[in-house]
């Protein structure tokens, strides 16, 4: 475990669980094919048997964790520590475990925490698969500190990530093998340019991300632009990430950054985003307007929706 700064370690966590940035699926991606033909321009125009966890304490000499989270089913509990969080004297990062506390196949588990405020998600992800496709779902609240949790996709054994934030956040990790089928996911998408830095528009680099498409595409390319409020634009292809293992329907860029420091000089006030995607030869649109559209807990990511729809599983 290491000790560092909050935006370090959402980030790392971030990576760690796909939900920003989970970097084409395990094993080589195929040639991209290339959106337009020309060099990237600068324009006026915008073209359109459960094993209890240590009750040892996690945190470091000098730092406080946050109470575990509770996990029951049947009539039976487990209560896990937090393995990344945020809370109060500082953060931690760690790594979820390799054997997480497995609950056996209830219908229905029921996640209780004793701090008030506090909510939280989870991801679905194939047992011991680090490349599996992840799903993530809300809980349900039930008052008192509880949440229902109940089967995401197809019955399965599946490492579940809980998310949990408040006054500070935490990851934790449970086994769980699913006896009925739950909602599939549905393909999601994200952009990365612009962020606001001080009041002031600015860029940490070019990060565009599809997740939970019906399958990975082979050849897969994207085209961005994006234009400020005085009606100045950059458009640029974006860069494909090679990244050996991804969740299968995942396809992640990263880059050009140089483009995003870029556009961030354009002006001020709002950016929007045109996006263009070629996956195995289809064609897809989608804009988007930031800040407004940013994703809450993950900015300065905004939501993309496309036209016509992403691929999804059935």
């Amino acid at each position: 475990m290491f000790m560092g700064s909050r935006m370090e370690r959402t980030r790392w966590a971030t990576v760690a669980l796909g939900g920003l940035l989970l970097l084409a699926a395990c094993g080589e991606s195929g040639p991209d094919d290339e959106l337009g033909a020309g060099p990237e321009t600068t324009t006026r125009a915008l073209s359109t048997t459960t094993t209890p966890p240590s009750t040892e304490p996690t945190a470091p000499p000098g730092l406080e964790a946050p109470p575990p989270v509770t996990v029951r089913f049947f009539d039976e509990s487990v209560a896990l520590q937090a393995w990344t969080y945020c809370y109060r004297s500082g953060c931690v990062d760690g790594s979820p475990p390799a054997e997480p506390p497995d609950v056996g196949s209830p219908e229905k588990v029921v996640i209780e925490f004793p701090l008030k405020g506090w909510a939280f998600t989870a991801s679905f992800r194939a047992a011991a698969d680090e490349c599996g496709r992840m799903q993530e779902v809300p809980l349900e609240t039930a008052g008192d500190g509880r949440f229902v949790l109940r089967p995401a996709g197809h019955s399965a054994a599946y490492d579940v990530t809980l998310f949990g934030r408040g006054d500070g956040d935490l990851f934790a990790t449970f086994r769980w093998t699913t006896s009925i089928d739950g909602p599939l996911p549905t393909p999601q998408a994200r952009l990365a340019v612009i962020a606001d830095h001080d009041g002031k528009a600015d860029s940490y680099g070019v990060e565009l991300e599809l997740t939970n498409l019906a399958r990975t595409p082979r050849q897969a390319s994207a085209r961005i632009t994006v234009q400020a409020g005085n009606g100045d634009a950059v458009t640029s292809h974006a860069t494909r990430s090679r990244t050996r293992c991804l969740p299968e329907g995942t396809v992640y860029w990263d880059g050009p950054d140089e483009k995003g420091l870029a556009a961030a000089a354009l002006g001020e006030g709002s950016f929007t985003y045109e996006v263009e995607l070629l996956l195995d030869g289809a064609r897809y649109l989608a804009t988007a307007t930031w800040p407004a559209d940013e994703i809450v807990g993950n900015e300065p990511s905004v939501a993309l929706h496309f036209t016509p729809g992403l691929p999804r599983l059935s």
